[in-house]
């Protein structure tokens, strides 16, 4: 008979595989929809790929929210912002040499640090004398509101310069639907499976449920978006590449922690805000390689090296 943690343990890795597969088949029917269109480049890497590759992490923390699980929706966010930059451009950039982009992409990459300075600000200020801190309703309108602004910013921004040739889908449009509505639903249901899974083992092993969403769950949640980056990188697109990292980045921490927050005010260990400063360090270096050549050209070590050190740091305070 399977013991309750192995049964967890294997719902948890089933959830996990499943979300990131149910993610594919949305990412595919959002992409096939681009391509049909002529979408520009911008659009695809930053908006497209991003959204659709970050739906797990929406789909993971919409389950947390309504199960008032707040340290998993603010790790799980931080979490993936920190593999989808480590590993992500890192492993990207051990394939390809990024040049110097354009100011949109600057601009967005901006943005998304604005936003994780934001997040911390609010971790700091309103911790209690228990550290506990809150996310409520007014600041998740504000966050919601950003990711709004920047969505019609980018759709503006955009010009027929930026297109790119994209090989026409074949695909008729209901069977991109299809996928798109398959996958939406696909992921809720696994991503539920996912929290109810990580929360249950994380109790019986006493691992706390702050570390189990900054590593397993945010890692299996990054791994579209680690794979989209890889794959731009194999077809010699670095703007694809950036754009994906940098549209998720927003989107997971204006548009998803916005959402989240909407759904219900929620609090969680205000200990996070350490791990919320990494993500930052790691944003600062990464917004200098867009201007200094040197840290350019090493960008992919320095990001592997980056989330290694992390990794490291949550091992350390977990035994």
């Amino acid at each position: 008979m399977i013991s309750g943690t192995l049964l967890s343990l294997t719902l948890l890795i089933g959830g996990l595989v499943g979300v990131v597969y149910a993610a594919g088949v949305f990412l595919s029917g959002a992409v096939g929809v681009a391509n049909r269109f002529g979408i520009p480049e911008f659009i695809v890497g930053s908006l497209i790929v991003a959204v659709g590759t970050s739906a797990p992490e929406l789909a993971i923390n919409l389950a947390a929210s309504f199960q008032s699980q707040g340290d998993l929706i603010i790790s799980n966010i931080v979490g993936s912002n920190i593999v989808n930059l480590g590993l992500g451009i890192g492993l990207a950039g051990l394939l390809i040499k990024f040049d110097k982009l354009p100011n949109d992409y600057l601009v967005s990459a901006l943005i998304g640090f604005a936003a994780v300075g934001a997040v911390l600000v609010v971790t700091l200020l309103t911790a209690n004398a228990n550290g506990i801190s809150t996310i409520g309703r007014a600041f998740s309108f504000i966050l919601f509101g950003g990711f709004v602004a920047y969505t019609i910013w980018s759709l503006k921004y955009s010009s027929a310069d930026d297109e790119e040739e994209y090989e026409i889908s074949g695909r008729g449009m209901p069977f991109l639907a299809a996928q798109l509505f398959f996958g939406a639903v696909a992921m809720a249901v696994l991503a539920d499976v996912t929290v109810d899974n990580a929360v249950i083992l994380a109790g019986t092993l006493g691992i706390p449920t702050a570390v189990v969403g900054a590593t397993v769950i945010a890692a299996g949640g990054s791994l579209p978006e680690v794979f989209a980056c890889i794959a731009a990188a194999r077809m010699g697109r670095p703007k694809i590449v950036v754009g994906n990292i940098v549209g998720s980045q927003i989107f997971n921490l204006l548009g998803i922690l916005g959402v989240s927050g909407l759904v219900g005010a929620f609090t969680f260990n205000s200990t996070i805000s350490v791990d919320i400063a990494i993500l930052l360090a790691i944003t600062v270096v990464f917004l200098l390689s867009f201007q200094v050549a040197a840290i350019r050209r090493h960008l992919g070590v320095l990001m592997v090296g980056s989330y290694l050190g992390y990794a490291a740091y949550l091992i350390s305070i977990s035994v």
